[in-house]
């Protein structure tokens, strides 16, 4: 049967000493090492485990209240459960526990916040016994006074369970899948070859569109470079026209060459229409 203790008081004194008993004292540790803090939400979660600014977030946090609440609680898991997380390693544990804590609080108290630190020693005719110590802040994220009834209390217990249980099922089947796995030859593991080889992907090769107007301005820049010494080129547009322009507007000058390219493939007819729709228009302009 998964257990969770909850106790609380009103003393925004004692909050420093129980931050630091939960990060530094219990047993497997010595010689000043801690145990990470974790946040729960996001403003606790964005002081990355820093304990000075921990501790001064909560006693902030205990300003303004007449009676401040400080809910302090201990989650722990049964046997069976215990001895799932024997098999696994440290990280994978801690990483499971995590999860299980953080989806816990969401699930069943949301929007509290506050800090917790995960912890794995061994105790009395156990070979692990891992749980979880967690502090929380008297406000909740939108700032009202922290409230968790025993009904409250209670589902954060299912809750607890189930989610814990649910990430050793997870992780139960990955290891099933890494037993299952082929075992190469031994020979062939002498020689340091495995008969069945993953297949190496190629590369994506990217392949560039050449549509719109940017991509056919720069497609025109590059036969202006390669045709610029021509005497078709010259007969077009004058290079000193052509620098001074290209300088000034060069994707105006893009389009004019292609419209006389274009141009210069119409019938007679056509030709001499558009010279003639030209000359009006410049007309136009000069009046």
């Amino acid at each position: 049967m998964f257990f969770v203790e909850a106790r609380y008081h009103r003393d925004p004194s004692r909050v420093g000493a129980q931050v630091h008993y939960i990060s530094h004292r219990e047993e497997g540790l010595a010689g000043g090492q801690r145990r990470e803090l974790f946040g729960i939400g996001e403003r606790y979660r964005a002081l990355r485990g820093d304990e000075s600014a921990i501790r001064k977030a909560l006693r902030d946090d205990a300003r303004g209240l007449r009676s401040p609440v400080f809910f302090r609680f201990i989650l722990t898991v049964d046997t069976k459960a215990a001895e799932r997380f024997s098999r696994l390693e440290g990280s994978v544990s801690e990483r499971v526990l995590r999860d299980a804590i953080e989806k816990t609080f969401r699930g069943a108290v949301r929007g509290a916040q506050g800090v917790f630190s995960v912890h794995q020693h061994g105790g009395f005719d156990r070979p692990a016994h891992p749980h979880v110590h967690a502090l929380l802040s008297p406000r909740f994220e939108n700032g009202m006074a922290v409230h968790i009834s025993p009904e409250r209390i209670q589902r954060l217990r299912e809750r607890w369970e189930r989610e814990v249980l649910v990430g050793l099922q997870r992780q139960d089947r990955r290891l099933t899948l890494l037993r299952e796995l082929p075992v190469p030859p031994k020979d062939e593991q002498s020689r340091g070859r495995i008969t069945r080889t993953p297949a190496t992907l190629l590369p994506t090769r990217l392949v560039r569109r050449t549509d719109g107007q940017l991509d056919l301005f720069r497609i025109v820049r590059r036969r202006l470079r390669l045709l610029r010494g021509d005497g078709w080129t010259r007969q077009m547009l004058p290079l000193s026209r052509v620098a001074a322009r290209w300088d000034q507007n060069p994707e105006q000058l893009a389009r004019r060459v292609v419209f006389r390219v274009a141009s210069r493939a119409l019938p007679k007819g056509l030709r001499q229409a558009l010279e003639l729709l030209r000359g009006l228009r410049q007309l136009d302009r000069r009046r």
